[in-house]
């Protein structure tokens, strides 16, 4: 791709270089953002493979499979931005091209899986936005990178995803197959987005999007109806609850899945319900209910996290983080200045406080930036990383999961776990008769 971004990167490393004070630097800022496609990869099976293989093996496994992205990319005139870990960051200026790369990088993995054994292999979830960024000569900034990541986390494994923005700039194009998943919510439940997948391979049905944010499967989707069931202590299978379209309480004594024995629990502690074949989590009177993650999480301040006995609740300056995004400052810097990280994870019974980095940053029980004298944690538990404005949590295949808790009505995605007082309960979804 022709590099046509020399003068302005030269306009935009001035006006950075400028004291604040000399002029409004958002608002020159703003006048240099222009159309682009951000593209995300995230690497799945890595953690396993380190454990597995160890570390040289592992790097060297990363190092051949972000190599094969990386020339996907540029095989159709893309720019690789930088990689974080695992993971890739591109920038295309035809949408077009952005997805022929994706379903490029699809086929090179899928490829390049056929003759390893099960526990060699991996896949890759992508996500692509198009929309206004500002473009440096190795970076881009602003709110494209910042939606682009979230859609990369609504991705399942072997799956690509595409924003409504992106779907619209494609305007009618028949050469891919697009078909609808559902809402997505990016901000809270009043700004609602539609998210589509690329088909890339003829082979079954829609691939279930991998997200916490998913909030309503597509149109076309056939009836659904849930299925709880208690998970013992032995791990066995315990009782089982069906829900359709009528709300379930979830509590000690006159509700639908009653455990009279549960001290902890309350008489009344959570509703389930089934909006357009979405199953949903309320807690009652503010009664603890926690879920598992089953993909990527966005992090949201006063979220409060689960991992072994640990429970952690997430701070960071928004503001902050917001600023940093827009106007291409990394958080490092900014923490750097203010002396004090802009964001950590705090204990909740003792208050030790567990700064997160620019990079991953990785809890477990003896592995890990964070390590915890806790039995009940894996070695390695989970992984915090930050992307844009946002920080990401991800279990990392822990043994027990790893939980955030529900503040309010909240989308559950298929194969969660929920903790709900002394209980824990398997989520499970049934296509209608």
């Amino acid at each position: 791709m022709t590099d046509s971004t020399g003068p302005l990167n030269d306009d935009v490393t001035q006006i950075l270089s400028r004291p604040t004070g000399q002029m409004d630097r958002k608002a020159l800022l703003e006048s240099l953002r222009r159309n682009v496609c951000i593209l995300f990869t995230d690497l799945k099976g890595s953690t396993s493979y380190f454990e597995k293989y160890g570390d040289a093996a592992g790097l060297m496994m990363v190092h051949r499979s972000t190599t094969m992205l990386s020339q996907a990319v540029e095989r159709h005139s893309g720019r690789v931005i930088k990689t974080i870990g695992d993971s890739v960051m591109a920038v295309y200026e035809d949408p077009l091209e952005a997805i022929a790369s994706s379903i490029e990088m699809q086929e090179a993995i899928d490829g390049d899986n056929k003759d390893k054994d099960e526990s060699r292999r991996v896949s890759v979830r992508i996500g692509i936005n198009y929309g206004l960024g500002l473009v440096k000569s190795n970076d881009v900034f602003g709110d494209v990178v910042n939606v682009a990541s979230r859609v990369e986390s609504a991705a399942a494994p072997e799956q690509i995803l595409i924003s409504d923005t992106l779907f619209a700039a494609l305007k009618g194009n028949d050469r891919f197959k697009i078909r609808p998943m559902g809402k997505f919510a990016l901000k809270g439940k009043a700004d609602e987005r539609d998210l589509y997948e690329v088909v890339w391979r003829e082979v079954g049905d829609t691939v279930p999007a991998g997200s916490h944010s998913m909030i309503a499967v597509p149109s076309f989707a056939p009836a659904v109806s849930y299925k709880l069931t208690q998970v013992r202590v032995d791990g066995r299978p315990g009782r089982e609850l069906n829900i359709c379209n009528a709300s379930s309480i979830i509590g000690r004594v006159e509700c639908e899945f009653a455990f009279p024995n549960d001290e902890n629990m309350e008489p009344r502690h959570a509703r389930l319900s089934v909006d357009s074949g979405q199953l949903f989590v309320e807690p009652i009177n503010q009664a603890p209910v926690f879920f598992s993650l089953v993909g990527p999480y966005r992090l949201q301040t006063g979220d409060v996290v689960k991992m072994g006995a640990q429970i952690l609740e997430f701070r960071a300056n928004a503001a902050v983080l917001e600023m940093a995004s827009s106007t291409s400052t990394t958080t490092k810097d900014v923490s750097a200045k203010l002396q004090k990280p802009i964001a950590e994870l705090v204990s909740v019974s003792d208050g030790r406080r567990f700064p997160l980095g620019e990079g991953d940053t990785t809890f477990g029980r003896t592995k890990g930036t964070h390590i915890f004298a806790d039995t009940s944690m894996s070695r390695s538990h989970a992984k915090v990383y930050h992307r844009g404005e946002d920080f990401f949590i991800e279990d990392t295949g822990s043994t027990n999961g790893t939980f955030v808790k529900a503040h309010e009505k909240t989308p559950l995605p298929e194969k969660v776990t929920l903790s709900v007082a002394g209980q824990l309960f398997r989520v499970s979804r049934e296509a209608g008769q």
